[in-house]
C-alpha cells in the first residue's frame, strides 16, 4: 500500500504536468485563429487580425476607398491630405481628431505612427519600405504605382475589400463604375470621328502640364467621346521637378493643337479668357473652359470618385444632345448615396462642380511644378508612364 501512494502521487503529477501543456496548446491555437493570411498587391503573404479595429492608411486617392467600403471608424492613422479635404471632414469629422504620421510619399513620423497603435498600415511600397525598416508593425500594400485606370481602380477597391471583409460593398463599387462606362460606351457607339472633341486638360497655375498618351486620364477622355490633345506625347520616363506620368508643354505646341475643350484646375475660365497669349485657341473662342470639379478629391487624379464621375461629367459637356437626360447634380448625389451612403446637399454640389472643394485639399489641385518634396524619410519615386501613389 506504501508503494502505491507515490505511485498515485507522480501519477497525478504527470496528469497535472500533462493538463498544463494541453491548456497551452489549446491558447496557442486560439491565438492562431485569431488571425488570417492575405496576399498583398506587392505579391508578398501578410498575416493580420480577423477582428481589424485599428488600421493606418497611407497614400492619396486610396484614401476614400474606406468610407466606400464602410469601414471609416476602423481607422486611427491618416495622410495628412485626407484631412485638408473639406468635404471629407464634414462626411466624418472624426478624421480631423486621428494622427496624420504621412505628410506625403516617402515621409512619415514613425513616433506619431507609433503612438498612433495600429494593428497594422496599408501603404505603398515607399511608406512601406519606411514602415518596414523602423517599426515591427506588418505592411500591407497596395499597387506601388498607380496606371489609375479603371481595371487597377476596381483592383485595389476589391483587395481592400477582402483586406477588410466587405466584398459586397467593393462589389458594388466595381459594378457603378462598369454600369457608368457600359452607359458611355453604348450612348457613344455611333458617334463619328469628326464628332470626337479635342480635350487638353491644363493643370497646374500655367495651364501647360497634362497627361499623355496612355495615361488614366486619356482613357476617361476617350470613354467621354472625345481625343486627348496630347495624345502624341510620351510621359513616360523620369522627369524632374514634376510627377510622373505627366509632362508640361509649351504655349506654341498648345496653339497648333487648337482644343476644342480645355479643362483647368487652378484658377478661372475668365483668366484664360482675359489672356491674350489663349485668344487662338478654339477653345478660348467658344468659351469651353471649364474648371475641374473637386469632391472628396480633386477628379484630376486616380480615385475611385473620380474613375466614374469625371468621363460621365465630360461626355454631358462634349456631347449635350446625347445626354440631355443625364442632370450631372443628380448623377454626384446619386453615386455620394450609393457608394459613399452620404447625402451631399445642393450647396455642397455646387461646391464640388466648381472646383471650390479643391483649394482646401492642400495643394492636391495642383503643384505638379516646381519645389521638392518636404525633409523626412525615403523619396518619392517615379517610374515609367505611371504616378505614384500619393
Amino acid at each position: 500500500m506504501k508503494k502505491i501512494i507515490p505511485l498515485l502521487v507522480c501519477l497525478l503529477l504527470a496528469l497535472s504536468l500533462s493538463a498544463g501543456c494541453i491548456g497551452q496548446g489549446t491558447d496557442t491555437t486560439t491565438k492562431s485563429s485569431d488571425t488570417r493570411t492575405i496576399v498583398d498587391m506587392a505579391g508578398k503573404t501578410v498575416t493580420i487580425p480577423k477582428n481589424i479595429e485599428r488600421v493606418a492608411i497611407f497614400g492619396g486617392p486610396i484614401g476614400q476607398v474606406p468610407y466606400i467600403l464602410g469601414v471609416e471608424d476602423k481607422l486611427c492613422a491618416v495622410s495628412k491630405g485626407h484631412q485638408r479635404s473639406e468635404l471629407l471632414a464634414t462626411m466624418d469629422p472624426r478624421i480631423m481628431t486621428l494622427p496624420a504620421p504621412r505628410s506625403t510619399n516617402g515621409v512619415v513620423n514613425i513616433e506619431e505612427l507609433l503612438s498612433s497603435n495600429p494593428q497594422f498600415v496599408i501603404a505603398g511600397d515607399v511608406d512601406a519600405e519606411i514602415v518596414e525598416k523602423n517599426t515591427k508593425i506588418t505592411v500591407v500594400q497596395f499597387m506601388a504605382t498607380s496606371d489609375g485606370n479603371y481595371a487597377q481602380t476596381k483592383a485595389e477597391v476589391t483587395f481592400l475589400g477582402e483586406v477588410f471583409e466587405r466584398p459586397e460593398k467593393a462589389k458594388k463599387y466595381c459594378d457603378y463604375l462598369d454600369n457608368t462606362i457600359k452607359f458611355l460606351d453604348q450612348r457613344l457607339a455611333d458617334l463619328p470621328e469628326d464628332e470626337r472633341l479635342v480635350v487638353f486638360n491644363g493643370f497646374d497655375s500655367n495651364h501647360l502640364v497634362t497627361y499623355g498618351t496612355g495615361s488614366y486620364m486619356e482613357e476617361r477622355i476617350e470613354s467621354a467621346g472625345c481625343l486627348n490633345a496630347a495624345s502624341d506625347v510620351s510621359t513616360q520616363g523620369k522627369k524632374e521637378g514634376i510627377h510622373s506620368g505627366l509632362d508640361q508643354i509649351s504655349m506654341e505646341q498648345l496653339i497648333a493643337w487648337n482644343p476644342d475643350i480645355i479643362v483647368i484646375d487652378y484658377g478661372a475660365p475668365e483668366d484664360l479668357y482675359n489672356d491674350p497669349r489663349w485668344a487662338k485657341i478654339s477653345a478660348i473662342q467658344n468659351k469651353k473652359v471649364y474648371r475641374l470639379p473637386s469632391a472628396v478629391f480633386i477628379w484630376n487624379r486616380p480615385s475611385a470618385e473620380s474613375a466614374v464621375l469625371h468621363p460621365l461629367w465630360l461626355a454631358k459637356i462634349a456631347h449635350p444632345d446625347r445626354f440631355k437626360d443625364v442632370d450631372i447634380r443628380a448623377e454626384i448625389k446619386k453615386f455620394y448615396k450609393e457608394i459613399f451612403e452620404y447625402d451631399l446637399t445642393e450647396q455642397q454640389v455646387d461646391k464640388i462642380l466648381s472646383g471650390e472643394y479643391a483649394s482646401t485639399v492642400g495643394g492636391l489641385s495642383g503643384g505638379y511644378t516646381g519645389g521638392k518634396q518636404g525633409g523626412g524619410q525615403g523619396q518619392q519615386k517615379k517610374e515609367g508612364n505611371q504616378t505614384k501613389q500619393n
